[in-house]
């Protein structure tokens, strides 16, 4: 994931993490994603489940949306 991230920034990409929901062990971020190569901004949601054993991340779900995270958040 590190890695990945670190990838995007080397391209010019910034993620901005602007709404945070938590939902027992799992998180929706809301990101703005920032291109050189785009005309705008484009909004992203990841939905992180973790294990509440030792608190590692065990499951990451793309979204369209905040409603499609909240979606998620509640199933």
């Amino acid at each position: 994931m590190v890695d990945l991230l670190r990838g995007h920034r080397a391209a010019g990409r910034r993620l901005t993490p602007t709404d945070f929901i938590e939902e027992g062990p799992r998180i929706a971020v809301g990101l703005a994603v920032t291109d050189p190569g785009w005309a705008g901004t484009g909004q992203v949601y990841k939905v992180f489940t973790f294990r509440e054993l030792d608190g590692r991340a065990v499951l990451l779900e793309d979204c369209r949306d905040r409603d499609d995270a909240l979606a998620k958040l509640a199933s």
